[in-house]
């Protein structure tokens, strides 16, 4: 039986010739960025490979995307299935609420100002299907134009102090919250093993929810959720990059916090992270992650006094110090609620392959 006091997310479905692979579903979690939103689409619609159903999760209740989707559909033949649902804005819950609405049993999460490669989907069902142990959970893909670039100085410095091990290889996790960007990859082919993926170039099987969501501790900009819930994933499921799978992240300049602000998130969600996953007589981890933390403040002011006129590293500073306080002060908790399904799409029923999978 479907689950009662479910949330209605008022949207729509425009259904697609079915020519595509039905038992992938990309989702779009966005706020205010239409343009973005329609690169992607049109990105996605021209793939020799297009997933079952592309499920678009608003987060802004006053925007025209709904209207201006539904125009553009009108003008294609889609193989695939166009989903549009309204929710309450936050990454982690427009996320959760994907998985609700959608149908497919491998869900694509896509950051709304990225653009994949032909293959993209056909290379990540692959890695799923060859995998007969079902001990695969997620997927991460290649991020292609943030990959092999330059170290800065910044990151050399945090190597050579020790603050980060030399030998930790990109995209695996180290106990003091802190891992290689993507710049230190260089491109492959085939699998490895990593610790964490990109939130917005990733793949989940849709069995891994049947125990968690996306943690919705992390409001707003999220950042650090796509750490927090790899790490949470890993416990029970394996997780490994497709190097055959390519997307590029176009950063968009709209939708950010502000300097100030993403210094503070970046310890206090970091903190969160790392005491989360911590294994014990963890005082060494939590002495380099402040002392992480007091290097990356040094830098800031260094950069502000290089060039004084320029107030982002002073912000940036600000935001950490901030930060670095009320971990003391007041350190973040969460608990999260257990794993169950919270959304229906209005005027759809509650997939019956999906309901029979969410535990209550």
């Amino acid at each position: 039986m479907p689950e009662q006091n479910l949330k209605i997310l008022n949207g729509w479905r425009i259904r697609g010739t079915g020519h595509s692979l039905r038992e992938c579903s990309a989702l779009i979690p966005t706020f205010n960025r239409y343009p973005q939103v329609i690169r992607l689409l049109e990105a996605i619609a021209d793939l020799p490979d297009q997933p079952g159903e592309v499920v678009v999760v608003d987060g802004h209740a006053g925007g025209d995307l709904s209207a201006r989707l539904q125009a553009w559909a009108q003008s294609k033949s889609l193989a695939f299935d166009l989903v549009y649902a309204q929710s309450d804005p936050g990454l982690t819950v427009q996320r959760n609420a994907g998985i609700d609405v959608s149908t497919g049993d491998y869900l694509y999460y896509f950051d709304d100002d990225t653009v994949p490669k032909p293959g993209y989907f056909s290379n990540i069902l692959r890695v799923f299907e060859r995998d007969r142990k079902r001990e695969i959970g997620v997927v991460g893909a290649c991020i292609t134009n943030e990959m092999d670039k330059p170290v800065s100085l910044r990151w050399r410095l945090r190597l050579k102090l020790g603050l980060v091990p030399k030998d930790l290889p990109p995209m695996r996790y180290f106990h003091a919250c802190t891992s290689l960007p993507r710049g230190f990859m260089k491109l492959f082919t085939g699998t490895i093993p990593v610790d964490i993926v990109a939130g917005g170039a990733s793949a989940w099987r849709r069995d891994v929810f049947d125990t968690m969501r996306f943690s919705e501790y992390f409001q707003g900009y999220s950042q650090g959720e796509d750490v927090e819930s790899s790490l949470r994933a890993g416990r029970d499921w394996k997780l490994v990059c497709c190097g055959d799978a390519h997307i590029l992240h176009l950063h968009a300049p709209g939708g950010r916090p502000l300097k100030i602000d993403r210094g503070r998130m970046d310890v206090v969600n970091r903190y969160f992270i790392m005491k989360r996953f911590q294994p014990p007589n963890s005082l060494r981890y939590t002495t380099l992650f402040f002392l992480d933390v007091l290097f990356q403040i040094v830098m800031d002011l260094g950069y502000y006094l290089a060039r004084p006129w320029q107030f982002t590293p002073l912000l940036r500073a600000c935001g950490l110090v901030l930060g670095t306080l009320e971990c003391m002060v007041n350190p973040p908790r969460y608990e999260e609620p257990p794993a169950r399904r919270r959304y229906t799409l209005a005027g759809e029923p509650v997939p019956e392959q999906v309901t029979s999978r969410v535990k209550p």
